[in-house]
């Protein structure tokens, strides 16, 4: 940025009659990105227009200030021989609306305004809290296949995040990727908004010992509120943690100019228990071709899928907490065209399978296919998450007893047992919600097979 003053220059001396046109001359200044904040109808250089951007004040990072980054809210870690190190329990994603902040952002937040020859030196920083010694820093989970995989404060889990504009793992080293495509203020400032910073994809796998200490060897919340992570914001006069350098020792600007903590802090709760495992299931599923007066007569097509499964013996089979359940997770073009046609209860569960691009030219409208388990119609999930020990909620949400059903054990070594289970999917028009006419047209859908302990 070029501020306009005549500081270092001495006046010109000039002929009589002739004017100085265009003022006084500039030499370039130091630039300067101004933290945003509030809004008004006059704004300073710290403020914006009503219409340009939400401008409510914004803590920056600090422990305890995460959002959620989309993991399921319990996960499990067993004994290494029926979960060996390496192993993923869990994953999710999340855009830094959701995890950057405790109440979620909005997309529209404006954290810095900065000039227009700005662009081009403002960047997104990411890094691994790399000076928190007892966790953090260490990166344990490569000894067990898991590079950049960090240690959690519950012993046997390792984290890895990446930052999904750049598809780099966050390290202890800190890294950038240059923000583009930046909303113009109307007086032609850049805003740096919540919306320019990026999702992030975070794994948690099991593992061994490693070099952090002071572990919880015990279930529960993650009660630590010590970030694991940090987006920070780098700027002309703003400071910023030099690229490349280790976060243990390097944290300029850190809090009010950092808008971005990750940690799984008041998310996930941890079990230790006996549990069971997806081995295998059926990868497709073909329906016989049927007529769109079939389906609205109530014509339906039905065809078998199996799934195999494996129980530690010590495993507890139902929907209370510790217990093992099993659900089907339909795609999110599924979940989402579920929720728009009002096929979905108070707990979130979907009554029917929708294809993954429901509404798109060529995909059969009005159409769905149930989850038969005993012959019985069951609930489709919608997440990962528990139900955290209430049965009638579990079951809504599409959470049933992993034995549940007509499984036959088909053998057991080493304290460990298999099954498998017939289920039936049923192609049929849609009974429930808004109920739009039978179209002809393809039916493509998806669904995971999810067993977790509660």
């Amino acid at each position: 940025m070029t501020n306009i003053s005549g500081k270092g220059f001495k006046k010109l001396g000039l002929l009589a009659g002739l004017a100085l046109v265009g003022g006084i001359l500039a030499t370039p200044a130091s630039a300067t990105c101004y933290q945003v904040s509030g809004t008004s109808t006059s704004p300073g250089n710290n403020q914006i227009l009503p219409t340009e951007g939400a401008a409510y004040g914004w803590a920056g990072a600090g422990n305890g200030y995460n959002g959620s980054l989309g993991l399921p809210s319990v996960i499990n870690v067993s004994d290494e021989g029926f979960q060996p190190n390496g192993t993923l329990l869990a994953a999710g994603t999340a855009p830094f609306t959701q995890y950057g902040f405790k109440t979620p952002y909005g997309p529209e937040q404006t954290f810095f305004r900065c000039a227009p020859a700005d662009a081009g030196s403002l960047y997104e920083k990411y890094a691994i809290h790399g000076n928190y010694r007892d966790v953090a820093m260490n990166e344990d989970g490569a000894l067990y296949g898991i590079p950049s995989g960090f240690a959690t404060k519950w012993a046997n889990v390792a984290f890895r995040m990446t930052n999904l504009s750049t598809g780099q793992y966050f390290k202890r080293n800190w890294q950038q990727r240059p923000l583009t495509g930046l909303d113009v203020d109307s007086r032609g400032y850049l805003l740096v908004k919540a919306k320019n910073f990026t999702s992030v994809y975070t794994e948690l796998y099991r593992i061994g010992p490693g070099a952090a200490y002071n572990l919880q060897t015990g279930t529960g919340l993650y009660n630590d509120i010590y970030p694991l992570a940090y987006i920070a914001f780098a700027g002309p006069g703003v400071s910023s943690p030099p690229l490349g350098s280790d976060s243990n020792g390097n944290d300029q600007g850190y809090g009010s100019e950092w808008p971005g903590t990750l940690s799984l802090y008041n998310y996930v709760t941890l079990r230790r228990s006996a549990t069971c495992a997806v081995n295998t299931v059926t990868p497709v599923v073909q329906f016989p071709l049927i007529t769109v007066a079939e389906l609205m007569a109530g014509g339906n097509r039905q065809v078998p899928f199996q799934v195999s499964f494996k129980c530690q013996s010590a495993a507890v089979s139902g929907v209370a907490q510790t217990n093992t359940a099993l659900g089907l997770l339909p795609s999110a073009g599924s979940r989402a065209a579920a929720s728009s046609l009002g096929l979905t209860n108070a707990s979130g569960g979907s009554a029917y399978l929708l294809s993954d691009q429901y509404g798109s030219a060529g995909i059969a409208q009005g159409v769905g296919i149930r989850i038969l388990r005993n012959n019985q119609a069951i609930n489709l999930l919608p997440n990962e998450n528990s139900a955290m020990g209430a049965t009638a909620t579990a079951t809504a949400m599409g959470w049933y007893p992993v034995l549940g059903g007509a499984q036959v054990k088909t053998g057991s070594s080493g304290g460990v047992d298999q099954y498998t289970e017939t289920f039936n999917a049923s192609l049929e028009k849609l009974t429930l919600g808004t109920r739009p006419p039978v179209t002809a047209g393809s039916v493509n859908a998806t669904a995971q097979v999810i067993i977790r302990v509660q």
